[in-house]
């Protein structure tokens, strides 16, 4: 008997902490980030919308290619808005769906042109690492870097507007 009394003020003890501790809001500020919905959790903190010139592709650590010194006038970039993306080369174009939650971004596959090109280094390398892109990490508001599970990843940076 005296257990089964000791437990159930050990119950109302413990209720009554994990009730204070709750989270309480103040001038429409939320405390606590439990109560906050699914929905919101998953809004990217940066957005990937807007055009982004390719600074690097790199698949391994002596793989890469970077457009500017491949062929420095003309510019390589990458397109994002309203959930689809288009990818400009040197010669042809790539382009497909992405979807972007919070850090994690996928982009499908979908047409491409298939022109011979002089120097097809970059996008051979694009071709290559866009299906295995599975995160985005923002540097800062100009330089974003789309990672692979492995060692690959493309660094883009936000072009003049």
């Amino acid at each position: 008997m005296k257990k089964a009394l000791l437990y159930c003020v050990y119950c109302g003890v413990l209720a009554a902490v994990l009730t204070s501790c709750g989270g309480a809001t103040q001038k429409g500020v939320v405390t606590d980030s439990s109560e906050l919905s699914v929905a919101e959790a998953e809004i990217p903190t940066h957005a990937v919308e807007g055009k982004w010139n390719i600074e690097n592709v790199v698949v391994s650590d002596t793989l890469n290619a970077r457009p500017a010194d491949i062929d420095p006038k003309t510019p390589q970039y990458f397109t994002f808005a309203d959930g689809q993306y288009s990818v400009t080369t040197n010669c042809n174009t790539l382009q497909g769906s992405y979807e972007q939650k919070g850090d994690s971004i996928v982009l499908g596959d979908g047409p491409a042109t298939l022109m011979a090109c002089d120097r097809p280094q970059v996008e051979d390398l694009l071709r290559q690492v866009i299906p295995q892109v599975k995160t985005v990490d923002f540097v800062n508001d100009s330089t974003l870097r789309l990672n692979s599970d492995g060692s690959a990843y493309i660094v883009l940076t936000k072009a003049a507007e």
